[in-house]
């Protein structure tokens, strides 16, 4: 094994001090190989340790910077939509409030369908028409519930 493509020559360095310095050790070369073997062993293992804990480090930080960009794009498109949000909710609370006063309910299904019908042409609706309907559903339900709870 060539330790010098694991072990830095300044570290072989000191370990051939080392061993002229130590009387037995410099007699006993089996054990010189032990020992350079065993902190080939060591460090190799160790770089991969760190190898490993870097690229774990790595792929959480891309995660995070991820997860933030979709945040971001997130928030850029709820204020895509925040003003036909509230021009929805004034009209469906106007219907609302429509129909508490003659005694009936009014659905989000029942007010989709006749916001569609009669106020769709002229406003400019955010969401993609295959999911238009579906879309207006659920804000309707989501604002019914806000109405209900506030009366």
């Amino acid at each position: 094994m060539d330790f010098k493509e694991i072990i830095s020559f300044k570290a072989l360095r000191k370990f051939d001090a080392m061993c002229l310095k130590n009387e037995k050790l410099h007699q006993n070369k089996e054990l010189q190989q032990q020992i350079l073997s065993w902190a080939a062993e060591l460090l190799k293992e160790a770089r991969e340790d760190w190898g490993n804990l870097h690229a774990t480090t790595f792929e959480a930080i891309i995660a995070e910077d991820r997860k933030a960009q979709a945040q971001k794009r997130g928030k850029a498109r709820d204020n895509k939509y925040a003003p036909f949000r509230e021009y929805f909710k004034k009209v469906q609370k106007e219907k609302f409030m429509e129909y508490k006063k003659a005694g009936q309910k009014l659905t989000a299904n029942r007010f989709v369908e006749w916001f569609l019908e009669n106020t769709a042409e002229n406003i400019e609706i955010p969401y993609r028409q295959s999911n238009l309907k579906n879309k207006l559903i659920q804000l309707a339900q989501i604002n019914n519930c806000e109405f209900k709870k506030s009366f």
